[in-house]
């Protein structure tokens, strides 16, 4: 992937005015890297495999959209932003058939070229970028941030207005360039004012361990400068763990994505920044198509790993979000209204949020700050797997809903909103997001218990997420932690209900059982603890994940 004609800065390209589009200073070039990176380095276009390029409004993923819609940033010259309206900003520049002379059979013709390099929201007043796209304090005050640059339908543009664009107030950390045998390129730019809460960042991805190879990765950006595109076709060559500089990954990007946020697809989080890459276009014949490589073929992408520009920023500067173990809660809402819901199985009202493993989400129509109901409301959370999580009825001394749940299995979990039995209701389902520490591998409950008929009715409960592979064990015996007294009775549920393994007397008259996940199989399982036919019995269940 090549970078877009350098903010040398451009020369205009053309002068179509596009309603919320496109402008001048087409791209520039990037050199095309040799086998070995250079130190910096622009990025040019190119495809490996099939093209996994979609519009923000065709891509099939809602957090992704998200991040395109609220996180991502495209960088623009202030000459070629035409702010003559104000609540209708329009920009110059040429439909990418004519800044790269592209053949008829390439996709996206008709979009607009206004972008030299993209980024990435990742605080209140922060954008993450490549090193290379803003080197200075004269291109710092001649670079600007615009948000919502994406399309809404095939023929259309979302709106932007001079709310949604930002000036860069100063770099805070930067490198590109090789030092102490790390070749890195990154910039953290702080904005001229908060772009929150009318945008939200990025999460960042915690820790500082090589991605896996073969992880699948996103890229979301302006490639050729265009409209932002969402790329997560894209997997992991080659992890660099020795350097954890950068690594290098197969996805389909071009100029105009350096800088671009690289996210790992198992968590939604920031895992790099597109710096470096092949070219983008080749002749054939009298005009240009994309170069296109198989997906092993070809050098690959180069994406500097997040952690470098995180702890750089932090070296000299502060932020909750990034530099402490605890970033603010993150918010958010939904209203709704409904009837007829079954306790909230049909007709609900639903919102998909994207979790990370150890983060606890608490979510209600009471007891959260902005909920608010009428009616009897009920809420579920279902996980990753479609499977229910959690669920409330009842809560805050009333007939409001309110839960929290603790996250195992990172992905998109879906908030579903309705009412008791067939009723009307309605209201704001308020949620908080908490950051944590992954959830352990241990974990046990307490019961007291009686008449459980063999733990079939009356048993006290405990959900466990688990994935394909994974071993328990799980007893009020032999674990440790575990203990109890009477004669108990264990039995294990998949996430469809249905029993997977139950035990009895294992060590006398107290209760042991293992169980391994088959290849296909995972989601929320559920223990289940009761005693002998109908006598009494308690203790404590304990187990551990393998």
């Amino acid at each position: 992937m090549s970078l877009p004609l350098s903010h040398a800065r451009g020369k205009l390209l053309g002068a179509l005015l596009f309603t919320l589009s496109v402008a001048a200073c087409g791209p520039t070039p990037e050199p095309t890297p040799s086998g070995t990176p250079t130190s910096g380095g622009q990025q040019q276009p190119v495809v490996y495999g099939t093209d996994n390029r979609t519009d923000v409004y065709a891509h099939a993923d809602a957090t992704l959209r998200a991040r395109a819609q609220q996180a991502t940033v495209a960088l623009m010259e202030p000459a070629v932003i035409d702010t003559t309206n104000p609540n209708n900003v329009t920009f110059i520049s040429d439909r990418l058939q004519d800044a790269y002379n592209l053949c008829s059979t390439q996709r996206f013709l008709d979009d607009p070229t206004p972008a030299f390099c993209s980024g990435t929201l990742i605080d209140d007043d922060l954008v993450l970028t490549a090193g290379h796209c803003v080197t200075s304090a004269s291109e710092c005050a001649d670079t600007r941030f615009v948000f919502k640059f994406y399309r809404t339908s095939a023929t259309a543009l979302e709106t932007i207005t001079t709310a949604d664009i930002f000036s860069c107030k100063s770099i805070v950390a930067r490198q590109q360039g090789t030092v102490s045998g790390r070749n890195l390129d990154f910039a953290v730019i702080r904005l001229d004012r908060a772009a929150t809460p009318r945008f939200t960042p990025a999460p960042i991805r915690a820790g500082n361990t090589a991605m896996a190879s073969g992880a699948s990765v996103t890229v979301i950006g302006s490639g050729s400068g265009i409209p932002f595109k969402i790329d997560s076709g894209g997997t992991v060559r080659t992890p660099r763990a020795s350097t954890l500089d950068y690594f290098v990954a197969n996805t389909d990007t071009f100029g105009g994505n350096s800088g671009s946020g690289v996210y790992e697809n198992s968590g939604y989080t920031v895992a790099g920044i597109l710096v470096r890459g092949e070219d983008d276009y080749e002749a054939n014949g009298s005009c240009n198509i994309v170069y296109q490589c198989t997906d092993t073929g070809c050098r690959g992408e180069d994406i500097t790993y997040v952690r470098p520009a995180i702890d750089a920023y932090c070296a000299v500067a502060s932020s909750t979000r990034l530099c402490n173990s605890a970033p603010p809660p993150v918010t958010g809402s939904f209203t709704y209204t409904a009837t007829n819901t079954s306790n909230a199985t049909v007709n609900t009202t639903n919102k998909v949020v994207a979790l990370t493993a150890g983060q606890k989400i608490t979510l209600g129509t009471c007891g959260v700050t902005g909920a608010s109901f009428t009616g009897d409301t009920y809420l579920r959370l279902y996980g990753p797997a479609g499977a229910q999580v959690a669920s409330n009825d009842d809560a805050c001394g009333g007939v409001g809903s309110s839960l929290t749940f603790t996250v195992v299995t990172a992905g998109n979990y879906e908030i579903r909103g309705g009412c008791y039995g067939s009723g009307s209701c309605g209201g704001t389902v308020a949620y908080s997001i908490e950051s944590g520490s992954a959830p352990g591998t241990t974990g046990s409950f307490t019961f007291n218990a009686t008449n459980t008929n063999n733990a079939q009715q009356n048993t006290a409960t405990r959900d466990v997420s688990l994935t394909a592979g994974q071993s328990i064990a799980f007893g009020t015996c032999t674990v440790s932690g575990a203990s109890g007294t009477g004669d108990t009775i264990l039995r294990l549920y998949n996430a469809a209900g249905q029993q997977v393994v139950f035990n009895d007397d294992a060590c006398g008259s107290l209760s042991y059982a293992t169980y391994t996940v088959p290849s296909g199989a995972g989601g929320t399982y559920q223990i289940r603890a009761g005693c002998y036919s109908n006598t009494s019995c308690s203790g404590t269940v304990a187990w551990t994940l393998q």
